[in-house]
């Protein structure tokens, strides 16, 4: 079929296809645009499921407004469509750099992040009826016609969602993404101004200037904004900003003054080089102290025996692993943190390779997915790094083996259970960010906690990151009773971490038949340590078990996977 008008001859045979390709485009980009707004909330305001979930929200709600409003355009569909996919690309690609600059001057970056899903998905919602309109003259029915562009738009919803996941969080940032896809629905509008050339008249050469722009824009955009983000964000740090990346799964941030050294994920504090220690030391050594270890005279006598295995879920900046390796007779550590950006860090960067004393220098790092512990688990290497800084040689004793692997910690410990490697840590450590969002609140689950429980040893103990007990007292109460519905035996305690802004808390949990009293009574006899330690003592370690009248009174729920409550408690005490 063919088709003459204005100053050109087009040849429509093949316009439904064009079409159909379009919406396969366009479904790809409206998926991608909801989560890279979603993920833009969550760096922002550091709570994933409530971002993704209202951003998506407010952008369905805007689609069907679009699709409402489209009712009211008249004159040339194809110009509307070309101009829909200019002006969306526009906006797709600058909300990401806008959003972040909105949120670092201002207090409502929460409405302009709302605002922008809203418009953007106005724009996209504009997009289906009015190509399902233009298409309306290609097909030969109005069931084929709502074939081709529905179906389309699954299939590339599904394209992009795949995209995203797998391939585009891997090679670029979030804002990055932005500037792709607004390159994609330019480019896309350009390609449809020549395939229509002959449809636009005199407005094509408006569409074509826009376009041009429009793509010259999305390029510099995508090239410049790291920089430019880089200069926005240190407004919102006192201190100079020394190195930032946005990974897979978190914006980290590293600033220093002086001998200070603080990281910060997705804008909330990790740790301090002031105090750290305080945190690590608390995390590690009462669980190493109460469990059962080999006597310095049978390693010195170079007997066989197997020592300790530690199990670490978190903790990829190797603080916790570094008071880990400080034992002697422990034979294997086995690291587990989702994100290899943050391992990468712990390895790479000078400061913060000083600061966990090269703990992850010869340590190899598995990549793993599926199973959660893949095929090279007997693959070992011994952390000779450490094993030099202290003057040691391997001729005295072995130093521990380190594995470490990325990948989530809740696949991670199926995957042993699966493969029948169940049992045998003597020591587990949970060094997870706090319960802020959905996917962290399963890991303080009952259910993760049980599977915990298996893969202790007899005479086993497990400590537990557990917030402030002062600012968020419910959660430090629920992850208690949760431990506690787990079967574990359970005490908390308290320190204060200055630059955490206050009191914070842990759990203590084993598996055995040791009541709480006889635990607690242990713990407060305990005199020192056997190995070296900044600030924690024997004296300090049992007066951290001491709490004040009430509090470790509450009226609190179980955490469970599919009732978490511990979300809401975290919500309602960091509000």
């Amino acid at each position: 079929m063919e088709n003459e008008r204005g100053d050109g001859v087009v040849d429509f045979r093949y316009a439904r296809l064009v079409l159909a390709v379009s919406m396969l485009v366009m479904g790809g980009c409206g998926i991608i645009y909801e989560y890279v707004l979603g993920l833009l909330g969550n760096n922002m305001m550091g709570s994933s499921h409530e971002q993704i979930f209202v951003v998506i929200g407010v952008m369905m709600f805007a689609m069907g407004m679009g699709a409402t409003f489209q009712t009211r355009l008249k004159g040339d569909l194809i110009v509307w469509f070309l101009c829909l996919e200019i002006l969306l690309g526009l906006l797709g690609g600058l909300s990401g750099p806008a959003i972040y600059t909105i949120y670092l001057y201002s207090l409502s970056y929460e409405i302009a992040l709302y605002l922008f899903a809203f418009v953007i998905g106005c724009l996209i919602g504009l997009e289906i009826p009015v190509l399902i309109r233009i298409n309306e003259k290609y097909a030969e029915s109005l069931k084929a016609n709502l074939s081709d562009i529905l179906c389309m738009d699954y299939v590339g919803s599904l394209v992009g969602a795949l995209l995203f996941t797998f391939v585009l969080l891997r090679v670029m940032s979030v804002v990055q993404i932005g500037f792709v896809l607004g390159a994609v629905n330019i480019g896309l509008g350009l390609l449809g101004a020549v395939y229509f050339r002959g449809l636009i008249g005199g407005k094509r050469k408006a569409i074509f200037v826009g376009g041009v722009v429009g793509l010259g824009v999305m390029w510099c955009g995508y090239f410049g904004v790291d920089g430019y983000m880089a200069d926005v964000e240190q407004k919102v740090y006192a201190d100079p900003i020394v190195f930032r990346e946005t990974t897979r799964y978190q914006h980290l941030v590293m600033t220093k003054r002086g001998d200070e050294t603080r990281l910060y994920i997705n804008g909330h504090i990790q740790f301090s080089s002031k105090d750290e220690h305080i945190y690590h030391e608390q995390l590690v050594h009462p669980a190493m102290k109460m469990t059962s270890y080999l006597e310095d005279s049978e390693l010195l006598e170079g007997e066989k025996r197997k020592g300790r295995r530690v199990l670490i879920l978190g903790g990829g900046d190797g603080l916790a692993l570094r008071e880990v390796l400080k034992y002697r007779d422990v034979a294997e550590v086995v690291l587990v943190d989702l994100d290899p950006g943050m391992i990468a860090l712990g390895k790479s960067n000078k400061v913060l390779r000083e600061m966990n004393g090269g703990a992850f220098e010869d340590a190899r790092v598995f990549s793993s997915v599926g199973d959660g512990i893949g095929e090279g688990i007997e693959e070992v290497v011994t952390n000779e790094g450490v094993l030099n800084k202290i003057g040691m040689t391997r001729d005295f004793y072995d130093v521990a083996k380190v594995k470490v692997y990325t990948v989530d910690a809740q696949v991670f410990v199926d995957g042993l259970r699966g493969k029948g490697a169940g049992g045998g840590f003597d020591v587990i450590l949970l060094d997870f960010p706090d319960p802020k969002a959905a996917e962290l609140a399963k890991l303080y689950s009952v259910r993760f906690y049980r599977k915990l429980r298996g893969l202790l040893s007899s005479g086993g103990m497990m400590a537990v990151q557990s917030t402030s007990p002062y600012r968020a007292k419910d959660v430090f109460l629920c992850i208690g009773k949760t431990l506690r519905e787990a079967g574990f035996g359970v005490l908390g305690y308290q320190d204060y971490v200055p630059s955490f802004g206050g009191d914070w808390g842990w759990h203590l949990a084993w598996g055995s038949g040791v009541n709480e009293a006889e635990m607690l009574r242990r713990v407060k006899g305990v005199k020192g340590f056997d190995v070296e330690t900044r600030y924690l003592t024997g004296a300090v370690m049992g007066g951290s078990f001491d709490f004040g009248k009430g509090m470790l009174e509450g009226d609190v729920g179980v955490n469970r996977v599919l009732e978490p409550r511990v979300l809401g408690y975290y919500l309602e005490g960091f509000r």
